[in-house]
């Protein structure tokens, strides 16, 4: 891959006469690394700053791994660096801008330009300073992500290039080679009957398959997990996905997305004297875990601790090359994950982070009954990930609205979910202003009192990813004040494109209104208090999905579904423009 080199004009330091700046890639840069030089270019370039030729060039931006860096920073072992660990360091003049690979140079350039200003909210909406001159700050910083990986599962955040930018590294990004890549799953998840299908093998050997109230099914059900015969056809079939699949890091070998484990004498034997029925689970990851490692050293084997499989085991340990991703799906998510409200799963995390080295976290932070609907959760963000971070959790999912845009506060959640991933000790307040001021503009005033007051309701009230519109955090005192800000919000836009990203923010209190429009109109009626929306059920159903289906700005596509049962926007409407009795 041929280098580029891009010449910009930028103020080192305190300087008050602008340096001559060059871009300098690496001549073994990879795909990635060019790729991210030639952005670092791009942003400085819209920052303000003047290309010059290379004959002015006084000061050079050294990007990734070369021996100019090496000749700059002989202190460090470039070859011994985590593959996303970042190197940021003024010598003299110049600056290096590297890290380890695949990912640490890339993420280098990125966290450059984030010092310097440019936030990237959402794919649609980027913000980058504009100034006479710009100061490059004198650097010397070494850091890495908190966390090995790192996935905010929003539908907006599958864009690769937003996610490149905000150093999220899951698969679902699309993170090809040109975007550093990212973490490669065989399988994902629930893969126990994908990996042992029951319509080749349940006829002839029923015995692999649960024993539920002494009779061998899979309705429902989950494998046999210590027989043996099944084990050995679970690894080769294993075996044969890898072999297939090379870029894959992390195989799942993990259990339905149901109940009904085995009860068989062996199963039940094995839970008893663990405590829980996670320890047959583990013990079949850990023989899929033991049968692979020769082959495939460095994949790890992916399971569950998710519902009857949640609480660790007493003394068994997973294997190195064992992931055990714990679910939070039960919790209150109203309040972090630390109250006396969700005790429970934090004592699991720490019971786990005991046991292994490898804890991934599988978070919730949408109603999944009711994306557009308010889940309250922005103000526990920070502190769910500081804890996970402080207990030795080496990975999180934030599994969000992954079927639309749309979903509640989903572009404010995505974007501080990427940067607190990074690191859990930013400022989970400041980042949400930010957010605030940089993507609503003027309407964040209004913005934030919203949040603040939604946050305030579910902290006394229980909230739940699958709550209806009836929930205690949507009375109608609050669902009124809530309507108020958000119909100052679009006062307050200022320009047509802010107003179009505060009405698809109203959505959200709007879908309430329309869900239970019958018991808020006959509530005001009955208190005497007055009725915030025109007349017409139909009329605001229209006028909801008329913002709903709104064309935007490149990298936005209109909300499409409502729910994880993706029940489409217009039938959503239809339903809600049936005018009910008084």
């Amino acid at each position: 891959m041929r280098s580029t080199v891009a010449l910009v004009t930028l103020f080192v330091g305190i300087a008050v006469a602008p340096a001559q700046i060059a871009v300098v890639p690496s001549p073994e840069a990879t795909l990635a690394e060019n790729r991210a030089a030639g952005e670092l270019a791009k942003y400085l370039g819209e920052m303000g700053v003047n290309i010059v030729p290379i004959s002015k060039a006084a000061t050079k931006i050294y990007i990734g791994q070369s021996r100019q860096a090496a000749r700059l920073c002989p202190d460090i072992d470039w070859k011994r660096l985590g593959n996303e660990e970042v190197i940021l360091r003024t010598v003299g003049d110049d600056l290096v801008v590297g890290g380890g690979r695949p990912r640490g140079s890339v993420y280098a350039v990125y966290r450059l330009l984030d010092r310097l200003g440019t936030r990237w909210w959402t794919p649609w909406a980027t913000s980058v300073p504009k100034r006479r001159g710009l100061a490059l700050p004198r650097l010397n910083i070494r850091e890495k992500p908190a966390f090995e990986y790192r996935e905010p599962f929003w539908f907006h955040v599958f864009d690769p290039d937003w996610a490149m930018r905000n150093a999220v590294n899951g698969q679902t990004e699309n993170l090809d080679e040109a975007h550093g890549g990212g973490t490669y799953y065989e399988g994902f998840v629930h893969t126990y009957y994908p990996l042992v299908p029951p319509e080749k093998y349940f006829a002839t050997h029923p015995e692999w398959y649960s024993l539920i109230n002494g009779k061998r099914t899979t309705d429902n059900a989950q494998l046999c997990t210590t027989n043996l015969e099944m084990r050995r056809v679970l690894l080769e079939e294993v075996k044969r996905r890898l072999r297939a699949n090379p870029k894959a890091a992390i195989v799942s070998v993990s259990q339905n997305d149901c109940f009904n484990p085995c009860q068989c004498d062996v199963c039940q034997a094995l839970a008893k004297a663990e405590g829980s029925e996670s320890a047959p689970v583990l013990a079949l990851a850990n023989f899929v875990a033991d049968g692979i490692k020769d082959e495939f050293p460095k994949v790890a084997v992916d399971t569950l601790a998710y519902q009857y499989t949640r609480h660790a085991p007493k003394t068994l340990r997973p294997r190195p090359n064992v992931i055990v991703r714990l679910c939070s799906i039960e919790c209150d998510f109203g309040v972090p994950l630390t109250h006396a409200r969700n005790k429970d799963f934090a004592n699991d995390v720490r019971d786990w982070s005991r046991l292994t080295q490898r804890l991934y976290v599988w978070d919730y932070v949408t109603n999944f009954a009711h994306y557009i609907q308010p889940l309250p959760n922005v103000g526990v963000l920070g502190p769910n990930l500081k804890f996970f971070s402080e207990n030795g959790v080496k990975g999180v999912f934030e599994e969000g609205d992954y079927n639309s845009n749309g979903g509640d506060m989903a572009e404010l959640k995505a974007w501080m979910m990427a940067q607190l991933m990074w690191s859990p000790k930013a400022s989970p307040r400041k980042l949400r202003d930010e957010f605030l001021r940089g993507y609503y503009g003027k309407a964040a005033t209004a913005i934030g009192k919203y949040v603040d007051l939604m946050d305030a309701a579910a902290a006394t009230r229980p909230a739940h990813i699958y709550d209806g519109p009836n929930a205690p955090y949507l009375a109608l005192p609050i669902l009124q004040n809530a309507e108020s800000l958000w119909t100052q919000a679009e006062r307050a836009a200022g320009d047509a494109e802010t107003l179009r990203r505060v009405k698809v923010g109203h959505l959200s209190i709007r879908y309430v209104w329309l869900r239970n429009w019958a018991a808020l109109r006959r509530e005001a009626s009955n208190s005497g208090q007055p009725w915030p929306l025109p007349d017409s059920r139909k009329a605001v159903a229209e006028e909801w999905l008329s913002v709903a289906k709104s064309a935007g700005p490149r990298g936005w596509s209109p909300v499409s579904v409502v729910n994880e049962g993706s029940q489409s926007v217009e039938a959503f409407v239809k339903a809600m423009s049936v005018q009910p009795p008084p």
